[in-house]
């Protein structure tokens, strides 16, 4: 059994290095089969144990870099900050193991039905589940990983959520030919090798059609700015002059060569109200120059005696002079547990209150909300976290959007893979969407990327700069734009009808 716990650990540590910036994409297949062969061997009892040391292993690989924001911005004291960890991971670590329970359960050890249909419908419902309790964490999905691999070409076709169910396909297959591959007559090698060539072609073939075009007869000239101010000082009173003295400098040093301006997530990290004097002459002189400049900002105000909190994105530099409350703005609707809210909050505030995270009883925006318009141009945004929910920026999606927008601060993360895991993600909805994307962040990684979620442009990390790019939109529509994740749960929903009608026969 110990042979299978350091399996175990081995293959769930191993996926982190599938995902960027290391971008060995076939380790999530191996990461994913390996724990898949280890389970059916096993009883109920045992698989359980061996998936909680295969799901722990996982996300402290794949996520450790939270220790950052809870040690280094939280100020906890070391032990405190393990506890919290530990107790995390082993949240995240039900999911997997209600997986492993729930395939033990259903099915016969060994049995096609159990690695190839029922073993991968069952991971997409638990991976759904981690993604929505709780508002949910999806970071970490396999479809991710398969970014830079032969597989993205399923991207604008059916999305990430299509290679969260593919991977586990493909792993289920293997590992069912490796238990059986004695027990399989030629003729059904045969049909195994036709069956693995066909889907080869048809990868190949759907490489090849381009769903969008850029659209030559428009250019944008945008500039994103990078203030790069140190988390610890960020949220200082003392900070807030020398961040509004700087942010007013880039953007004039950018209006010089571009005409949208994009300031990163909460660049101003105090309420919108009271900053109208600064806003208002931000306006101006934006109206003054034609240009258009979304500021991150924190608007807060009372709603029927409820003091709201919104972390948003105001446009200035509209026709009409800026006056609170604008129209032009994007408020998060997602927001982040502990760090935006807090869930439970009567049992876990004690938690929240030792972290000391700032703003961290946010409002909600609303799920649905009109794209922001800056010289013409239409953006679909989406504020740090927001970006990696696919379903909710697809909903927010419209045909005639010409950019995917998305501002962040991974300051709190400090300098470890968690923004590149980030900026993964945002380069999956471009591919998925046919859009190019913007990407303002506080101290990295901004960037711009085509249609394809390829990198045009970044800028370093921990640098105060400023990214300048002409970039023309893209016009037309990859099929996911279209249909979204309707396949993906019918398929999903398909696999589970043969699972109830396999148990039904079996009793």
């Amino acid at each position: 059994m110990l042979n299978k716990v350091i399996l175990a650990i081995l293959f769930g540590a191993i996926a982190v290095f599938a995902f960027s910036p290391f971008n060995i994409w076939l380790l999530a297949f191996v990461s994913y089969a390996g724990l898949l062969g280890l389970i059916v061997r096993l009883s109920t009892r045992q698989a359980l144990f061996i998936t909680f040391c295969w799901a722990f292993s996982f996300f402290l690989a794949g996520t450790h870099w939270i220790y950052v924001s809870i040690q280094q911005y939280g100020e906890l004291p070391l032990p405190i900050a393990i506890i919290i960890l530990v107790l995390l991971f082993s949240y995240l670590s039900i999911y997997p193991m209600l997986f492993t329970f729930l395939v033990k359960r259903w099915t016969q050890s060994y049995s096609f039905i159990q690695l190839v249909i029922a073993a991968p419908a069952i991971w997409q419902l638990t991976e759904f589940l981690r993604g929505w309790v709780f508002t949910g964490f999806s970071w970490l999905q396999l479809g991710y990983s398969q970014f830079n691999s032969p597989l993205n070409i399923y991207l604008p076709l059916f999305g990430v959520n299509f290679l969260n169910l593919l991977i586990p396909v493909i792993c289920g297959v293997a590992v069912y030919l490796y238990y059986q591959y004695k027990n399989i007559n030629k003729k059904q090698r045969y049909i195994i090798l036709a069956c693995s060539a066909s889907f080869a072609i048809t990868t190949w073939c759907l490489s090849i059609p381009n769903w969008v075009k850029v659209d030559d007869s428009r250019h944008a000239n945008i500039a994103l700015i990078q203030g790069n101010i140190e988390q610890s000082l960020k949220w200082d009173r003392n900070q807030l002059i020398n961040t509004l003295a700087n942010y007013q400098r880039l953007t004039q040093q950018a209006t010089k060569t571009a005409n949208i301006i994009i300031w990163p997530e909460a660049a101003i990290t105090d309420a919108e109200m009271n900053q109208q004097a600064y806003l208002q002459k931000l306006d101006h002189d934006a109206r003054q120059t034609e240009s258009n400049i979304a500021v991150g900002i924190i608007d807060a105000h009372l709603v029927a005696q409820d003091y709201q909190v919104l972390n948003s994105l105001v446009v200035l530099g509209n026709n009409e002079p800026y006056l609170y409350p604008t129209q032009n703005r994007y408020s998060k609707h997602h927001l982040v547990p502990f760090g935006e809210f807090i869930p439970l909050a009567w049992l876990l505030n004690p938690i929240a209150n030792l972290l000391n995270i700032p703003m961290s009883s946010m409002t909600q925006g609303e799920y649905i909300q009109p794209s922001l318009v800056m010289k013409g141009f239409k953006f679909t945004t989406a504020i740090c976290y927001e970006i990696t929910q696919s379903q909710q920026v697809w909903d927010n999606f419209h045909q005639d959007t010409d950019f995917l927008l998305t501002v962040s601060n991974d300051a709190w993360f400090g300098n470890s893979i968690g923004p590149w895991q980030h900026l993964q993600m945002a380069q999956t909805r471009a591919r998925e969407l046919g859009r190019p994307l913007l990407r303002s962040t506080n101290n990295g990684i901004t960037a711009v990327t085509d249609q394809y979620g390829n990198i045009i442009k970044k800028l370093p990390q921990f640098q105060q700069a400023i990214l300048t790019i002409n970039i023309s939109p893209t016009i037309g529509a990859t099929p996911y734009s279209v249909w979204g994740n309707a396949p993906y749960w019918l398929i999903v929903a398909s696999l589970l009808m043969l699972i109830a009608l396999y148990n039904y026969k079996k009793y």
